[in-house]
């Protein structure tokens, strides 16, 4: 199966311009990872977190060896299961974990309003996770929101009713988020704008809090309070019909450049975040993207997270119980994966650009790209550099003609390619 063309465009362009994936349709060319899926997928998804259970799970990959592209494999997977989803992507500018508030604010606002099968684009924010919800209740009766019908809908009072009657830990939020389904049923635009900045922990003004009190909405979230609304998120997931909350936090290199107090801040609450998830997020899997750096230099400086994360072992189909996923050990050996990798892409190449590859030339040049990254020594895994190199091969030549690079000529543009995306990282990284 072969993506459309738009998407085929949109995965060729993305991957030539940076190397990295997009966020829709890595299915098209995975490879390699099947069976850490599969574990995850029957372990995790499929039974312990539906039944109520949470997991922590570290991934770890180098730079660039496909830490992103395992998460959004991850998230599709729990979507197929029915889980409400919150990919966090920070830049390494910043990160959440230095206050607890910003832990909830930055999953409260990359929650993911998908639709499985559905043409339109993605969108976040959990308030708009909310109002999809209900809107698909309302759709199949041609009714807006607002319209008085709506709130008649016998499958939409009984969604209220259910979400009315299960506990969830913090009053206010509860009645927040039954508030907000009411301001959705009646059109109540000025309310609807104040709940959406409470329940993405935003600031809320004077006038804001006014108005919510009378709502019974009381507290704040702050950093004293904020796993306790971290926890009512996942009661209130299930308790609108999903399996659980996946969190998936994609930031982990920036954790090697905090330093100092800040970055003892950050670990502390990143432990407590695993010790939460464990004990109090019903049907929630945390996971965690960092490079191998972060666990050499700065997990073994704070004994308490070093016992929480390390293993002997690394997780796998038939030890699922490891909080570590590494991604160098795969299903396949490197020189085969690289080879599946590019067999996967170039059939969305030729769909990108509605065009026919030589085969027999561009299988020569794949075999000379791949064993140029994999004796390469650079920063950046050889992973990323083989598919953005080879990308931006295939369209050169779509453009001038197909021909049969050397070996010399393969080492140099990965070296090239290194560089280039070197100078993307350290621009990323900048204050200016």
């Amino acid at each position: 199966m072969l993506p459309e063309p738009h998407l085929a465009r949109q995965i060729i362009e993305t991957l030539g311009q940076s190397g990295t994936p997009s966020s829709k349709g890595v299915s098209y060319y995975n490879v390699g990872n099947e069976s850490l899926l599969a574990a995850i997928d029957s372990h995790y998804l499929g039974s312990y977190l539906a039944e109520g259970g949470a997991v922590f799970k570290l991934v770890v990959g180098d730079y660039g060896s496909g830490k992103s592209h395992f998460l959004y494999c991850v998230r599709d997977r729990a979507w197929q299961r029915n889980f409400a989803v919150s990919k966090v992507d920070l830049s390494p500018k910043e990160s959440p974990y230095d206050d607890q508030r910003r832990v909830y604010a930055a999953v409260a606002s990359s929650v993911v309003w998908h639709e499985l099968g559905g043409l339109s684009e993605d969108e976040h924010g959990l308030t708009r996770f909310f109002e999809g919800t209900l809107r698909r209740l309302v759709n199949p009766y041609g009714l807006d929101l607002a319209e008085a019908e709506a709130a008649d809908i016998p499958d939409v009072r009984a969604f209220l009713q259910t979400l009315a009657v299960t506990p969830i830990d913090s009053l206010s939020f509860h009645k927040a988020v039954q508030a907000y389904f009411q301001a959705l049923l009646r059109g109540q635009e000025r309310r609807l704008e104040s709940l959406e900045r409470w329940l993405h922990g935003e600031e809320v003004s004077p006038e804001d809090m006014r108005d919510l009190r009378l709502i019974g909405v009381t507290e704040k979230i702050n950093k004293n309070n904020a796993f306790k609304m971290l926890r009512s998120l996942s009661q209130t997931v299930r308790a609108l019909g999903y399996t659980g909350l996946a969190l998936l936090f994609d930031e982990g290199d920036r954790m090697l450049s905090i330093g100092g107090k800040a970055e003892k801040t950050a670990t502390d609450n990143l432990r407590e975040v695993i010790d939460r998830c464990r004990e109090d997020l019903p049907g929630a899997l945390f996971m965690y993207a960092v490079p191998p750096d972060f666990l050499h230099t700065v997990v073994p400086k704070y004994p308490a997270l070093q016992q929480r994360i390390q293993a002997p072992n690394f997780f796998s189909r038939a030890n699922p119980f490891s909080p570590q996923i590494d991604l160098e050990h795969l299903d396949v050996p490197d020189e085969d994966l690289l080879t599946q990798i590019a067999y996967r892409l170039m059939p969305i190449f030729e769909i990108a650009y509605d065009i026919k590859l030589d085969r027999d030339v561009q299988n020569e040049n794949i075999r000379l790209f791949s064993e140029a990254a994999r004796n390469s020594y650079l920063a950046i895994s050889h992973r990323r550099l083989f598919v953005k190199a080879l990308v931006t091969e295939w369209y050169r030549q779509k453009e001038e003609g197909e021909t049969i690079i050397t070996p010399g000529y393969a080492a140099a543009a990965i070296k090239g390619q290194s560089d280039a995306l070197n100078l993307l990282a350290d621009a990323q990284q900048s204050p200016y």
